[in-house]
């Protein structure tokens, strides 16, 4: 089997200023990534906010090489603004702006107000009817004439059409409502999926793999099975970079992902992108060997595709990738069981890559 990605037109790579450029090491110790922090904040005049400041974090550490070119490509083109700076957020982190959070927030109340004021209306209009029956079982009560029982018929007619006319217009206003309202659910659905999802790639982001992390360890240890966890990182990645381009390292990104989350979800695995080209793959009720073994034979089948360009057929090589794995541990959190998978993952990586390493700790 071969996987051929859509054509791509390799991104014209943008050069940032040596001391501001992204990834590599830290210069002067980790002190280093704060004074690139502040030289582009300085240069772009952004202002020091925990928004701008996270994205920035991000970009000159190459956390996320696709938000590392688009900042590069702003930077290039019309400057790095507090706009586009939350657009990108927005994009590549997959968090909704507060306007948008407030958007949503004053739809749903008005929508409430809006639906309290027909229900108050109806209300009326059944007192009123209400209120019209009373009046006419009155006067039948006492001596009425022929004249008079026409008279109160017809007004007992007249209150009965109009409280099924006020009826009528409430049942249309009441599925207004509800068409209002299922619309608003789907775009609450629509946000909150896209708050937990990476954007590139479909898979889950940082946050909606560790919240699905903590909810299998809490059910881990209420029902006493076991609980594995696989970092994969793909091997040479930045290398296949340089050589094809950020748009054929986009295509491969997503192709792994996409490789990782079919795998992994056939026997309840769930599939989320750390940052760059760095996967987190939580499997519940399975041990730490038995989910080295999984892992190895998805890296496998991987390892044994032929890339090859949709544009001219080329063969881009193959892609490998390198896993570490650990089970979870009572009382134990999920930055601690990332971080026991890492260890084993960096021992994967010192062996030669292209393999699986479970957790011997």
């Amino acid at each position: 089997m071969q996987y051929q990605p859509g054509p791509y037109q390799a991104a014209a790579e943008v050069p940032a200023p040596a001391d501001l450029a992204p990834g590599g090491a830290a210069p002067a110790g980790a002190l280093g990534w704060f004074d690139r922090v502040r030289g582009l904040l300085v240069r772009t005049g952004l202002p020091a906010e925990p928004p701008v400041y996270d994205v920035l974090w991000r970009y000159v550490r190459d956390d996320d090489h696709d938000l590392s070119l688009a900042i590069d490509r702003a930077i290039a083109g019309d400057g790095l603004t507090i706009s586009t700076v939350m657009a990108l957020r927005e994009t590549h982190l997959g968090q909704m702006s507060e306007a948008q959070v407030n958007q949503l927030i004053a739809e749903a109340q008005g929508q409430a107000e809006a639906l309290g004021l027909r229900i108050q209306t109806g209300q009326t209009d059944l007192a009123d009817y209400g209120r019209a029956i009373a009046v006419g079982g009155a006067k039948l009560a006492g001596p009425i004439d022929a004249t008079g029982l026409a008279a109160l018929l017809d007004q007992l007619g007249s209150a009965t059409a109009a409280v099924q006319a006020a009826n009528a217009r409430l049942m249309t206003e009441l599925d207004q409502a509800a068409a209002e309202s299922r619309a608003l659910a789907d775009r609450l659905t629509q946000a909150e999926r896209a708050a937990v999802t990476d954007a590139l790639t479909g898979v889950m982001n940082r946050r909606g793999i560790m919240a699905a992390l903590d909810k299998a360890q809490a059910e881990a240890e209420a029902t006493g099975v076991p609980l594995a966890l696989t970092v994969v990182d793909i091997d040479h990645f930045k290398r296949f970079n340089d050589r094809f381009g950020h748009a054929m390292g986009d295509d491969v990104l997503c192709f792994v992902a996409r490789h990782l989350a079919d795998r992994l979800g056939r026997d309840g695995g769930l599939v989320g992108r750390l940052g760059g080209e760095e996967f987190v793959g939580v499997m519940p009720g399975v041990t730490v060997q038995a989910a080295a073994g999984r892992i190895d034979r998805v890296r496998a089948e991987l390892a044994g595709q032929v890339l090859r360009s949709a544009v001219d057929g080329s063969s881009m090589g193959r892609i490998s990738f390198s896993a570490g794995v650990a089970e979870h541990r009572a009382s134990q959190s999920g930055d601690e069981l990332i971080a026991r998978a890492d260890s084993a993952l960096y021992t994967a990586k010192r062996l030669g890559r292209d393999r699986v390493v479970p957790d011997r700790g």
